[in-house]
């Protein structure tokens, strides 16, 4: 067991958003199917999609019993024969993407290496026209990381948490630091009393679970924290980034647990000697709130630390994430799976698909929003 954990915590995955060297891109592992007549005689698309089918049974926790493996062969048919009149890249992706249905999310997903430049521009263009694009409104988004607004009157921090990412993270030394900056942001709150924080993400994407755990320690005892259980599939795909791992899954499946995904070891986080906030903690998601910033709204509603109001979750409470980069041999077509599973603290909700949240209000309405945050938990409220 030992072995195991030693194996996992060494495991290094990364977001192919993040990549700039199509190169890092692993191409998929030698498959059963090279040998085989459908492989040998199909195009360039209908290879790498028994490629493709291969590596997502292998690879993704969802489809770690034999059952669903079935089901996804099934539809293996329909796929090649669909490939087989395939004019472009973007056509194959599509086709994939239908595959993976549900599962295609921001941590799954298939893509050519054109749409993904022309995306990465695209990013970098509207990052570029923030500035200018950023609303009047307090709750509007800020051109941030993060920051926060003191409301003395009202009693009211008003923190806006756009990024889980800060200085370290991205080893970028001019951006601000999370640790440093809740350390100043609490002191203000505890010099002015202030009665109510709200955090605000419903711009927050994910990023680093790190900045959510740092954030908690403030408002809740970590070591009482009910956290997340965390599950991996061991695959082909995760031994070609680390040969280690394929040591690792030959003896789970020997010792009988092929279609068992392997739980990682959870201990409690450890407390940190600091003064909780005491007063009210409401929290903003929207339809933007993912990945770790989702996982921060989950863990608040199943610890009880406070209110969630905005819409309703995009995000499922419990899902599949930690992302393994992979590159289609014949079309040079890459992507990402995931290769954990994480589920929720309230494990009778673990099947829930949304996260509801505690008063539902159109987030695009920032002055209703805003309005309803002070008039209930304001320092006049009732």
């Amino acid at each position: 067991m030992k072995q195991f954990l030693f194996v996992i915590l060494t495991l290094c995955v990364f977001s192919y958003a993040d990549a700039q060297d199509f190169n890092q891109f692993k191409a998929l592992p030698d498959s059963a199917y090279l040998n085989m007549p459908e492989y040998q005689q199909g195009n360039k698309y209908q290879r790498d999609a028994i490629l493709f089918v291969d590596m997502l049974a292998d690879t993704h926790p969802y489809y770690v019993t034999k059952k669903r493996q079935q089901i996804l062969a099934d539809k293996l048919t329909d796929l090649l024969n669909n490939c087989g009149a395939c004019q472009s890249d973007s056509a194959f992706t599509s086709l994939l993407q239908g595959v993976l249905g549900k599962l295609c999310d921001k941590h799954t997903d298939v893509i050519d290496t054109l749409t993904f430049i022309n995306k990465k521009n695209a990013v970098q263009s509207k990052q570029d026209e923030t500035v200018s694009s950023v609303g009047s409104h307090l709750m509007s988004k800020h051109d941030v990381l993060f920051d926060y607004t003191m409301f003395k009157d009202e009693s009211i921090c008003y923190m806006q948490f756009n990024q889980c990412a800060d200085a370290r993270t991205q080893r970028n030394a001019t951006l601000p630091r999370f640790d440093t900056f809740l350390e100043e942001m609490f002191r203000a709150i505890d010099s002015l009393q202030i009665k109510t924080l709200v955090v605000d993400a419903q711009y927050n994407n994910g990023g680093s679970s790190m900045l959510c755990d740092e954030l908690l320690s403030y408002l809740y005892p970590l070591g009482q924290l009910k956290e997340y259980r965390t599950f991996i599939r061991f695959s082909n795909l995760m031994a070609s980034y680390n040969p280690r791992i394929g040591v690792a899954k030959q003896k789970w499946e020997a010792d009988g647990h092929a279609e068992e995904l392997y739980s990682m070891p959870n201990g409690n986080m450890p407390e940190i000697d600091r003064k909780i906030f005491d007063g009210h903690v409401v929290f903003v998601q929207g339809p933007k709130t993912f990945s770790s910033a989702g996982m921060l709204m989950t863990l608040v509603r199943d610890n009880g630390i406070g209110p969630i109001i905005g819409s309703t979750s995009t995000y499922s409470p419990s899902h599949y994430g930690e992302v393994l980069p992979y590159r289609l041999p014949n079309t040079g077509v890459i992507g990402s799976i995931s290769c954990k599973y994480f589920e929720r603290p309230d494990s009778t909700c673990a099947d829930d698909e949304t996260l509801e949240p505690t008063q539902a209000i159109d987030t695009n309405d920032k002055e209703a929003l805003w309005n309803y945050i002070v008039s209930t938990y304001g320092k006049t409220a009732k």
